[in-house]
């Protein structure tokens, strides 16, 4: 390899660590054991090099996505199992196949990473469940609508037994002041979007409106997150039918539109 080809080729490496306005003459230089002046002749001048840089870089963008992504879902399997305080971004690195240097360059720090993870979950709850609560209230029969669903997401959890420790170790880890402040934010969206959801259902009349709607978002949480805590506890007496239909039963009898005498 040419002394020009393994310049252009350590300043394309750099690009999968760094920002390209953040690397310099020095640094490739070092990388590929020429003298700095070797690397400005062969770029010309430091705008060349940063035009030069900022192309490769703009093309690397679907992979850098890509490669955000794989750490994530890492990171994930990495927290669900060994824990918060016993994971690392090395370890984090080691689990998605990757060097330590593109991971840092996609987070800062352990808990950038978990803050993303958190976020990440939480807001995908937030998308989905405003239309999957208007499928079961507005079902031929929201009871069996109720059920199916939650089966549905248990279903998910046996095949994935690592979020369910997941979701214990964003509660766990909410001890630290900015994890907890994270996710006291973006819990607090949910609550307030499905209780403003919930608002729509009772003026279509599908739920009562004897009820403020941002408690009956609460309720519906807490009944969630403490099954999910049973099953966790002992999956083994988590008897998946009964324990739905009576979630089912109990849940909408109370929040069932009175009617009139």
């Amino acid at each position: 390899m040419s002394v020009r080809d393994r310049v252009f080729q350590v300043a394309e490496k750099l690009l999968e660590t760094k920002q390209f306005d953040q690397i310099t003459f020095a640094e490739i230089a070092d990388s590929a054991d020429v003298h700095w002046t070797t690397v400005r002749r062969y770029f010309g001048n430091k705008e060349n090099m940063r035009v030069w840089l900022k192309e490769k870089q703009t093309n690397m963008k679907e992979v850098f996505t890509d490669t955000r992504t794989l750490i994530i879902e890492a990171g994930t399997r990495v927290f669900s199992v060994k824990g918060y305080v016993n994971s690392s971004l090395d370890k984090v690195a080691y689990e998605a196949g990757m060097t330590k240097g593109a991971v840092y360059w996609h987070f800062s720090s352990k808990q950038d990473l978990f803050l993303t993870i958190l976020e990440h979950n939480l807001t995908q709850q937030l998308k989905v469940l405003p239309s999957q609560i208007d499928r079961i209230l507005t079902a031929d029969n929201p009871e069996i609508a109720l059920t199916n669903w939650l089966k549905s997401q248990f279903d998910f959890i046996e095949l994935d037994e690592g979020s369910s420790r997941l979701f214990l170790e964003f509660v766990v880890s909410s001890r630290e002041p900015e994890i907890h402040k994270k996710l006291q934010v973006i819990h607090g969206k949910i609550i307030s979007g499905v209780g403003i959801y919930l608002g729509e259902m009772q003026k279509k009349g599908l739920i009562t409106n004897e009820l403020n709607p941002e408690s009956i978002s609460v309720t519906i949480d807490a009944l969630m997150k403490g099954i999910l805590i049973e099953y966790i506890i002992d999956s083994t007496h988590f008897k998946t039918k009964p324990i739905f239909e009576t979630i089912s039963k109990v849940l909408l009898n109370g929040i069932a539109p009175i009617k009139a005498p």
